[in-house]
């Protein structure tokens, strides 16, 4: 799975990467919301997950997660890292996996990555159904007379 970091802290971005590595992940890491913006707008991205920290600088997590919540072109999911924030205020918007509050435990991260892994497969699944499809033949059209 390919994970984005976005996290200001130097240190606690590097902490997260390198664990989310030995994990087996792909790893990127950015500093602030507007690099990670710019890289989730790239086409085929392939950007599964986000951990993204809401208080930071020049445009803070929590814009991104109102603008873009029915940002078609991303289709990662997102885990929302903080150590002041309400959880319920993110617990039905659609592309939200979780919240962690900081800081995180090492088995509390391993499980919102696994729960984010597994709502990921649903979506692959649902997107890849035959029922998901639709039909744009023109042969498919029925004509009134």
């Amino acid at each position: 799975m390919k994970i984005l970091i976005v996290e200001d802290d130097r240190e606690y971005r590097a902490l997260l990467y390198e664990l989310l590595h030995s994990w087996g992940h792909d790893m990127l890491a950015v500093s602030d919301a507007l690099h990670a913006v710019a890289l989730l707008d790239e086409a085929n991205n392939g950007i599964d997950l986000v951990l993204l920290d809401l208080n930071l600088p020049r445009l803070g997590g929590d814009q991104i997660m109102k603008t873009y919540a029915n940002w078609t072109k991303c289709h990662a999911r997102f885990i929302i890292m903080s150590g002041f924030f309400n959880p319920e205020h993110y617990k039905d918007h659609p592309k939200v996996v979780g919240c962690l509050s900081k800081p995180i435990s090492n088995d509390a991260l391993k499980q919102m990555v696994g729960k984010a892994e597994a709502a990921l497969t649903t979506a692959t699944k649902v997107e890849k159904s035959p029922a998901a499809k639709v039909e744009k033949s023109p042969a498919a059209k029925v004509e009134k007379h």
